[in-house]
């Protein structure tokens, strides 16, 4: 297996698993982690998007969302666009859009590879969008959907997306979790490798409190064609292996206790159970998911989920 299928595989497989403990949160990753928290950041970032867009792209347009996770934005997005398709790596992200919004007849969905978008003919959209998509991805991946974006654009068309640009930060090839960070001389090569121009980039009102940052509204526009020369050789980050981890368990954690809070207590074990199969050597899921057990008098449950973290801490 190359290089390519391999960091494509593990996207898939990453955002298939996550799509499968709760698709709404995971695409959204709101505060509230609750369905109306998921509502209300899809009309927020919609008319955010459409705002900044500014009346380029008229009404008949055809428009493809990169990254589309279960039509979050995209769906809103057909009430404005002529034909709207979404696109992601996560076949389970795809199935449980095509369900969510069988009803909206110029809409539809489909599952890439991972880095082409190779099922859309040359210069058949004129307009794309990607939201809190590309900034997951390895540099290289990145790299490669650009030129596709360049590649499936009409002359003219436009590429509107969310980015982060600044300090850049190590981090592991095959993370497909954490933020990456572009510096200006990446962000700005990047553009001109894909036959792009940065016409507006404008911030978004969100700091982030670890990369201490605010990410970007980009707007590009198709002028050139694309270069077949790389610029991005990705460096394998060892030191930061473990960073995706980390996070992925920590978010199932926050997202347990947010269904805990509620009262949800099915769902807080499942995704208590999910972090014990992501992470089997660490304690904090076992300990929430047989205290779960405890408060519903399932003693033997609960016996049984600290007899499993006993082994393996004694394995």
């Amino acid at each position: 297996m190359s290089d390519e299928q391999s960091i494509n595989e593990k996207m898939k497989q990453d955002w298939n698993r996550r799509a499968k403990v709760d698709a709404k949160y995971w695409v959204a990753a709101t505060q509230e982690a609750d369905d109306a928290s998921y509502d209300a950041s899809a009309v927020k970032d919609v008319n955010a998007f459409l705002e900044g867009l500014n009346g380029r792209v008229p009404a008949t347009g055809r428009v493809l969302d990169l990254g589309c996770g279960i039509g979050r934005m995209t769906a809103p997005l057909a009430a404005h666009f002529a034909e709207v398709v979404g696109v992601d790596v996560a076949e389970v992200m795809i199935e449980d859009a095509r369900k969510r919004h069988a009803d909206i007849t110029n809409l539809s969905f489909e599952v890439n590879d991972g880095s082409s978008l190779s099922a859309f003919e040359d210069n058949s959209f004129d307009l794309i969008l990607s939201y809190s998509v590309l900034p997951h991805l390895p540099f290289g991946v990145c790299e490669k959907y650009f030129k596709e974006v360049n590649r499936i654009l009409k002359p003219g068309g436009w590429f509107r997306y969310q980015f982060w640009v600044g300090p850049s930060r190590p981090m592991a090839d095959n993370d497909t979790l954490n933020i990456r960070v572009y510096s200006e001389t990446q962000f700005n090569a990047l553009h001109e490798v894909s036959g792009l121009s940065v016409v507006e980039q404008t911030q978004i009102e969100y700091f982030d409190p670890v990369l201490k940052l605010n990410p970007v509204w980009v707007n590009a526009q198709n002028t050139g064609h694309a270069s077949n020369n790389a610029i991005f050789e990705d460096s394998h980050g060892s030191d930061e292996e473990g960073a995706e981890l980390e996070l992925e368990y920590g978010l199932l954690l926050y997202l347990g206790f947010k269904h805990q809070e509620r009262g949800e207590n099915e769902k807080a074990e499942s995704v208590f159970e999910q972090a014990v199969h992501l992470a089997p050597d660490r304690p904090d899921a076992y300990v929430q998911w047989a205290t779960l057990r405890v408060e519903r008098d399932d003693l033997k449950g609960a016996l049984i989920v600290f007899e499993t973290l006993n082994e393996k801490n004694t394995a």
